[in-house]
């Protein structure tokens, strides 16, 4: 049986994260390394990560200060042990068997992913997300692409969360420091690591919708998301598709002026980019 690893990053989030860990705990598939990660959490998050570690050796706690979501993912990368390696966020949850049903479908892939349901913090209401659109079989790097900009994928093909990766994919790659979107950033180096993509469509991973999350702020990082878009020009020259490459950058301007816009009332923004 291989040895997965789950990081969890975990800031401030007394309410949701022992809900979360019991789901990873109670996984079908046993054998996991659990990494909870504290970013420097001021309530009692903290606590809950050391209470969990005390009852199951396969958690392992580490605190760092704060300095957000990809330094926490990549302390637990640096500290992976698991051939495959798996990210849940803190406040989310997973379906018991998520672990179980991803390994033993993957087949020859480096990647799998997973379909997901929103629920809604304040009233629990599971809301099934692209079910119309998928269907289990396997990608290669330019369909993964074809998919992300042409059948309203994005979520599904680029956050961290519903996805079970070889390790190796990781190998010189890491999330980049204080950016909203890093998913947007690593998702075309770690694709770019691919030779095939397993997706299926159970629902195994639960996104839990609340205020105060990162993605509930005012500011939305667009300009971030156009930074990482032009990231990704030269490597679909790969594919030699103009196609994928045109639709990439027909989405840079309407991005640029959402930033501009964003960017009024943003004075850290304003700075960033010498606006």
């Amino acid at each position: 049986m291989k040895l997965i690893t789950v990081i969890v990053p975990v800031y401030n989030v007394e309410n949701y994260l022992s809900k979360c860990i019991e789901s990873i705990m109670e996984q079908s598939y046993k054998n996991l390394e659990i990494i909870l990660v504290d970013d420097g959490s001021n309530d009692n998050s903290l606590a809950i990560c050391n209470s969990f570690s005390q009852k199951d050796d396969r958690v392992k706690v580490y605190h760092t200060k704060n300095l957000g979501l990809s330094n926490a993912r990549n302390v637990g990368l640096d500290h992976a042990n698991g051939e495959y390696v798996t990210f849940i966020d803190s406040d989310d949850y997973v379906h018991k068997d998520m672990i179980k049903t991803m390994i033993n479908k993957i087949g020859n892939a480096d990647l799998v992913i997973c379909n997901y349901e929103k629920v809604l913090s304040d009233s629990n209401e599971q809301i099934s997300q692209d079910q119309a659109c998928l269907k289990d079989e396997y990608w290669s790097p330019e369909q993964f692409w074809q998919h992300y900009y042409w059948r309203n994928l994005h979520v599904f093909c680029c956050v961290a969360w519903n996805k079970l990766y070889k390790l190796k994919l990781f190998n010189n790659v890491r999330y980049p420091i204080s950016m909203i979107h890093e998913d947007e950033y690593i998702i075309n180096n770690l694709i770019n690591n691919c030779q095939k993509i397993k997706v299926i469509k159970d629902s195994l991973y639960y996104y839990v919708q609340r205020q105060g999350s990162i993605m509930h702020n005012a500011y939305r990082g667009y300009f971030e998301i156009a930074e990482a878009f032009l990231g990704r020009c030269s490597s679909f020259h790969e594919y030699h598709s103009n196609n994928i490459i045109e639709e990439n950058l027909n989405e840079i301007p309407r991005l640029l002026a959402l930033g501009f816009n964003e960017a009024k009332n943003q004075n850290n923004v304003n700075e960033k980019y010498n606006l």
